[in-house]
């Protein structure tokens, strides 16, 4: 498999150039030039299949001409090695919990199986020394962090902005030590991203091997496809009426979740159309309605802050998917009316008295957007896409009750915490790297 820039100005380039440059050589990100599809026997019988043997299948399909079957068993089985329960919540509305991993979110499963494929490409390659860099508002850089803790040549700087995340979400990667080094950045997400981003692409910093953990990487978007497939396995197995044509709703910050439920329909799983769920801010609407974004301000802080930004990485993606012609993207994708902390708090609420179910604040947007939008007599499944004791502060606020502390969270809590601070520019990161490196 070849995987070509959205930017499409140059070459497509193999798998290991990819997940290791991360970023095309135009500027552009990576995607596979084409979306085999997936042979219709497969979905006759998916009820039947687990979310590891989905996932190896869509590796397979996608990577199998790069990695050896037995090799691509292995990381799937160890990266979808954790449960997605899906929930009924009454009047054919589901919830698909993502949050079963080690770090209480869906960036469990790419950040694992991303892991365990550079480290396959790295061993292939004969490559030494790798340095991850990844930014992060708490589940990114959590779920990366564990996934490539003491991982043999590779080490991970995780950039988080001054005084955003709360003291559950930092504990997750600032208490890791060895091969884990927190950076505190004088700056908002926006910042860290940029940094990221600027330091992959920096010819001058190729010697330390930088690559991205970030969605922007092309192997932590592939294993999401599985998401949207196993959702549909779920309502098959049920005897959901009408599975063909349900509606799924995905929280959407950096889109990356979005992405691969476009691509999982494109490579043959049956489905109605997609809810694009945003918070206040909503960059999204404005880019699917044509028009061109305008700049790129500091995201508003809301309860849903995994979502909080101002401009979605995985647009250029996205766009790719239809030629970059939104018109042709809405025909799919409903941008649902922004969802506002009122709402979110209003829908944890509701599903608590109603169900007596708690779902986090993103939930909680994607959830609201599908009742917003959804079709009569057709099934929807929203993402739950973290636990909700990930947002203790603000699951604490809005029910007024005490949410229990899963063991994911609390062994990390009364661990020491260590962690750098620099401004946020290229330069100091550049010496943070070259200390590392020394």
């Amino acid at each position: 498999m070849l995987f070509a820039s959205t930017n499409a100005s140059c070459p497509p380039c193999p798998l290991d150039d990819a997940v290791n440059r991360c970023v095309a050589a135009d500027g552009g990100m990576f995607m596979p030039q084409v979306l085999p599809h997936i042979p219709q026997a497969f979905f006759n019988n998916i009820s039947e299949m687990t979310l590891a043997d989905i996932a190896y299948v869509v590796a397979t399909t996608l990577l199998g001409d790069d990695v050896p079957a037995a090799e691509l068993k292995s990381i799937t089985a160890d990266s979808f090695a954790y449960e997605a329960p899906l929930k009924e919540l009454g009047d054919n509305h589901y919830v698909l919990e993502l949050f079963h991993g080690p770090t209480l979110t869906f960036k469990d499963y790419g950040a694992r199986f991303m892991a365990r494929l550079m480290r396959y490409l790295d061993r292939r390659s004969g490559n030494v020394r790798r340095n991850v860099l990844v930014a992060t508002t708490g589940n990114t850089g959590s779920a990366a962090a564990n996934g490539l803790f003491r991982l043999e040549g590779i080490s991970v700087s995780v950039l988080y902005p001054k005084g955003y995340l709360s003291k559950s979400q930092t504990a997750q990667f600032t208490a890791l030590g060895e091969n884990i080094h927190p950076i505190e950045v004088a700056g908002n997400v926006e910042d860290c991203k940029r940094l990221v981003q600027q330091a992959i692409s920096d010819e001058s910093m190729q010697n330390y091997h930088l690559t991205g953990a970030n969605s922007i990487n092309v192997a932590r978007i592939l294993p999401q496809i599985a998401f949207t497939m196993y959702a549909y396995s779920r309502l098959k197995a049920l005897g959901v009426k009408n599975a063909e044509a349900a509606m799924y709703s995905m929280p959407c910050g950096n889109c990356s979740n979005l992405v691969a439920a476009v691509m999982a329909k494109r490579m043959g799983v049956p489905g109605g159309r997609l809810v694009a769920a945003t918070n206040a801010n909503d960059q999204l609407r404005v880019l699917m309605s044509g028009a061109e974004g305008g700049p790129r301000h500091c995201p508003v802080k809301t309860f849903a802050p995994s979502i909080d930004m101002s401009y979605p990485s995985g647009w250029p993606r996205l766009s790719s998917l239809y030629d970059g012609k939104p018109e042709l993207m809405r025909r799919e994708i409903i941008c649902a009316p922004a969802v506002s902390d009122e709402l979110i708090a209003d829908t944890v609420t509701d599903l608590r008295r109603r169900f007596g179910y708690t779902i986090d604040p993103h939930g909680a947007v994607a959830y609201a957007a599908a009742e917003a939008c959804r079709e009569s007599g057709v099934p929807v499944v929203s993402f739950a896409t973290g636990h909700p004791a990930k947002q203790l502060d603000i699951m604490t606020r809005i029910t007024g009750a005490a949410i229990e502390l899963p063991v994911q969270l609390t062994r990390f809590m009364s661990l020491r915490r260590h962690s750098s601070i620099i401004p946020p520019t290229l330069p100091a990161l550049r010496k943070h790297l070259l200390n590392l490196n020394n």
